[in-house]
């Protein structure tokens, strides 16, 4: 697995990077407020300048639900919602997507949403099945481990996907980890037939330890 550690803050937007945002945002035919919108939040955000520059690189841009990845980047956290900002989920996508797309993996898309599960990442069968479906969290604390992988279970169970992956980004050292947290961890895990990888500041944890990440 080439990273093992939960994703790092970037800093926000550059204003070297505008330009090129700019340019792709018009090339999806984002209406200008709306990129104005994404500006706003990037300049702000903690992983702007992450977010831009792979957006600028434009190599995601022909993947099924690309558009829904840029509408994400105008929901910022505000004062009275600090923490409603979509941006580190888009930027978790994002650089999941390119991963994936690093080790020759072709079909795949954003936001897959059915009456059974709801994956922000996923890969295809040649015949158009789900292949790979992952549910993909930021997590602040050990304490969120459990509502995140709770959630993460209910969107990834159901459905015929091949692979369901859930991977937590921990913003806290593995040594944090409580044996109630991984509990919950492997619990949820067992319960929707998933595989759970837990990346934190210094290390990573596959739930069960055998589980597969990637096609």
């Amino acid at each position: 697995m080439d990273n093992h550690f939960a994703q790092e803050f970037s800093g926000p937007l550059r204003p070297d990077q505008e330009a090129g945002l700019l340019a792709e945002l018009g090339r999806a035919k984002m209406p200008a407020a709306d990129q104005q919108k994404v500006l706003h939040t990037l300049r702000k955000d903690p992983y702007g300048a992450a977010v831009a520059e792979l957006l600028n690189r434009g190599h995601l841009r022909e993947l099924d639900n690309y558009g829904k990845i840029l509408d994400m980047c105008k929901q910022g956290a505000s004062r009275r919602h600090p923490d409603n900002s979509m941006v580190p989920a888009a930027y978790m996508a994002l650089t999941h997507a390119t991963e994936l797309q690093n080790r020759g993996i072709t079909r795949l898309g954003f936001e897959l949403d059915t009456d059974t599960f709801d994956l922000d990442v996923y890969t295809r069968n040649p015949d158009g099945t789900v292949d790979y479906g992952y549910q993909l969290k930021d997590v602040n604390t050990i304490q969120g481990i459990k509502n995140a992988t709770r959630k993460s279970a209910d969107q990834l169970k159901g459905g015929d996907t091949s692979h369901r992956v859930a991977i937590l980004d921990v913003h806290q050292p593995m040594s944090a980890l409580t044996p109630r947290a991984f509990a919950q961890a492997e619990y949820a895990a067992r319960r929707s037939d998933s595989t759970f990888l837990l990346r934190f500041e210094d290390g990573a944890i596959t739930i069960p330890p055998n589980g597969s990440i990637f096609p």
